[in-house]
């Protein structure tokens, strides 16, 4: 299972989404990706950031989220 957050420099949303991703436990399971630096990423996710991606399931989440809610998009609800 491959989680995906994206994300963007200096985003303050950002960074309460990254301590829920690790108050979930799973910031070893996520890969971090600057939506910056892509321009499809940009035109997809620019005004939802921050997100949360399940590469496996194609479920996602966009703020505001909860560190329950990422460990169930996660498939891990205990």
């Amino acid at each position: 299972m491959t989680l995906v957050f994206y994300t963007r420099e200096s985003c303050e949303l950002c960074e309460k989404a990254h301590a829920l991703i690790n108050l979930a436990g799973l910031s070893d399971r996520v890969t971090q990706v600057d939506i910056d630096a892509d321009l499809d990423l940009i035109q997809r996710y620019g005004d939802q950031v921050p997100v949360i991606l399940n590469e496996d399931t194609g479920e996602k989440i966009t703020w505001p989220f909860t560190a329950s809610q990422v460990r169930e998009l996660a498939g891990s609800t205990d």
